[in-house]
């Protein structure tokens, strides 16, 4: 998370947000700028920006592991920056899944018991996408369940977008339903946040900038910026060279909730 004297900056994982956090680096002039942890609200003099390492509790792998990281939540927006804009990425999410894939952090990260996951996955670590696939909706998806009573037919990245975003998570799991989805109605408790798309990052990054009182000047070097930790192994290839159709359809089916929120990529 990153916190500036304007906006808030939630840094959704594999969308572009490490290209936006950098970004945000130049622009107020700390490029080496060093992660700093959140203890109890901030000291008077803070600086125009900052940027927070905070606890990961969106999945009992995190919880147990006492994993902090910069991708802190909209719950963890401290008191102090909460009437800001906030500001984050989406990405289609099958271009998503498919960057959590080939990033690998899975490999060195188990979603669940070593043993357990060989049980069902015996070459693990080393999946196909479709192995993969199968990791989220088991050990995945109850990772982020946690121990929400979730009655919805939905998936693991269907939870963690809702442990990510709502203002009180455990509360918005409780009133998930399939008809809550398909009704429209539960989308209705999620917070004002400004989304730029990964597809047309830098153009949105800039508009935005300029719409909260940076000028053009300021922001002409994201032009020429180049990629931030991408996934490289994927190189051209395409969703039909990882996701079967009936694949694809089920992972739309189940992540339905987040095609409704971001219609733009229900195509």
């Amino acid at each position: 998370m990153i916190l500036t004297d304007r906006f808030v900056l939630l840094n959704y994982p594999r969308t572009g947000s490490t290209f936006v956090r950098e970004a945000l680096r130049t622009i107020y002039g700390q490029n080496g700028g060093r992660l700093t942890q959140l203890v109890q609200g901030l000291r008077p003099g803070r600086p125009r920006l900052q940027e927070l390492l905070l606890p990961i509790d969106r999945t009992t792998s995190a919880l147990l592991d006492k994993r902090k990281s910069q991708h802190g939540a909209y719950s963890q927006i401290p008191a102090s920056h909460r009437g800001l804009p906030v500001l984050s990425v989406t990405r289609h999410p099958l271009d998503r899944v498919i960057s959590q894939y080939e990033h690998g952090f899975w490999r060195d990260h188990p979603l669940g018991e070593l043993k357990q996951l060989k049980q069902l996955l015996p070459t693990f670590p080393d999946l196909t996408f479709s192995d993969y696939l199968k990791l989220q909706a088991t050990f995945g998806f109850e990772a982020v369940r946690q121990d929400a009573d979730v009655k919805a037919i939905v998936g693991a990245c269907t939870l963690h977008f809702i442990r990510f975003f709502f203002p009180d998570p455990d509360a918005a799991l409780a009133r998930l339903t399939d008809e809550s989805i398909d009704n429209g109605e539960f989308l209705r408790g999620m917070p004002e946040i400004h989304f730029l798309r990964t597809e047309e990052l830098v153009a949105g990054l800039r508009t935005f900038l300029h719409s909260v009182g940076f000028d053009r000047e300021e922001t002409a070097f994201l032009v020429d910026k180049p990629r931030v930790n991408p996934a490289l192994s994927r190189g051209d290839r395409t969703w039909s060279d990882y996701f079967s159709p009936s694949e694809a359809s089920q992972y739309r089916q189940r992540n339905r909730l987040l095609f409704q929120m971001f219609s733009e990529y229900d195509d």
